[in-house]
């Protein structure tokens, strides 16, 4: 799977280092304090903040770059949403040569993670790592296969006989995709890098990537159009569905920090809500702001945000509110594509999954 932001764009990030990064995910089991307010350590006395007026600082571990792919987290730190419920939130980039989320919130250097690699973040459990997932921002993972319309893939059987052009780690998915179609794995994997021209060269029948990001080069680089000389579909589409950008703790904060996670959950759904409104402001932070030194270009991450907004959607946001995760499909369809992937060891979703923190902050509505 690509890379949320094209390696291209950040030339002091060699190509080795993503794939390296990409491919990382041994777990530094450690002990570590949780949660430290300002001045001195506190209790949150409300779901509106703490009586003392001390603010609760919250540190999330974030699973890529500061990109626009965090809008909603921008926005909720920008307009004030985690202010408003007393807490100072401090992000930690990940990508190249930074440990994986799993990591920092094992060790306890963060208390929250945003992991954009599903099977990572599970794997990691049986491991040793009491984790709760509390929500998911991409109710359906970006990553898919890209095709020319002239000779496009669609469903599992246009594979069957190509040549699949795909990054370091892609070919169990592709293996996965024809196996849970009962479908004979016949088919020459390629590896390719980030550069999409091979695609475009007709070197290969489907290009694996993140569809936030390489059809962006085909509309920009080469004047390509949607339907006309490219197409797209995504895992899940192919039958291996697939959350994404999962936000995780420990379960103890469950317990001990609750109301914490209840007041940054809140603020961080209104931040996306409000990105899906807007998808121009978030972009213009990630570029001026967040992500200020990575030399991002406003027109393609506002590009990547409106293409991004809709995998945050589901029946299930519409109707219980976003980053809702449902424990039956993970465990249903979603495991059985990882276990067709030759994924083992798979922890319990229903123990796993967190409805509580997300039913407190929407109660009975889909909007915060």
């Amino acid at each position: 799977m690509a890379p949320r932001t094209d390696p291209a764009r950040l030339p002091h990030l060699s190509r080795r280092s993503l794939l390296r990064a990409a491919g990382a995910s041994g777990l530094a089991l450690g002990a570590g304090g949780l949660l430290s307010a300002c001045g001195g350590d506190s209790e949150a006395a409300s779901s509106s903040g703490s009586g003392d007026g001390k603010s609760t600082t919250v540190k999330v571990a974030l699973g890529w770059i500061k990109n626009v792919e965090f809008a909603g987290f921008w926005l909720a730190d920008e307009k004030g949403y985690y202010a408003d419920e007393n807490l100072t939130v401090e992000f930690q980039a990940g990508g190249p040569n930074t440990p994986d989320p799993t990591q920092s919130v094992s060790a306890g250097s963060a208390d929250l993670g945003v992991h954009a690699n599903m099977q990572t973040l599970l794997q990691a459990i049986p491991k040793g790592n009491d984790f709760s997932l509390l929500g998911a921002v991409f109710q359906t993972s970006p990553g898919g296969l890209l095709s020319l319309t002239s000779d496009p893939v669609k469903e599992p059987k246009d594979l069957l006989g190509a040549k699949v052009l795909g990054q370091q780690g892609t070919q169990p998915l592709i293996d996965a995709i024809l196996t849970s179609a009962g479908l004979k794995k016949s088919y020459d994997f390629t590896p390719v890098g980030y550069d999409v021209s091979p695609l475009v060269q007709k070197q290969g029948k489907a290009y694996t990537c993140f569809l936030t990001n390489q059809p962006i080069t085909l509309e920009t680089k080469y004047g390509m159009k949607k339907g006309k000389d490219y197409e797209v579909v995504t895992y899940s589409d192919l039958g291996l569905p697939s959350y994404s950008s999962i936000v995780f703790c420990k379960r103890t904060m469950l317990t001990g920090k609750a109301d914490v996670l209840e007041r940054f959950m809140r603020a961080t759904i209104r931040g996306w809500q409000d990105n899906a409104k807007d998808p121009q402001a978030a972009a213009k932070l990630a570029v001026t702001k967040y992500g200020v030194d990575l030399g991002l270009e406003l027109k393609q991450q506002v590009r990547e945000n409106e293409l991004q907004i809709p995998f945050t959607q589901s029946s299930l946001t519409k109707s219980k509110g976003l980053l809702r995760i449902d424990a039956g499909l993970l465990g249903g369809d979603m495991y059985d594509g990882l276990k067709a992937a030759g994924v083992k060891d798979l922890p319990d979703a229903a123990k796993i999954v967190d409805q509580t923190v997300l039913d407190a902050v929407f109660g009975k509505k889909a909007t915060v």
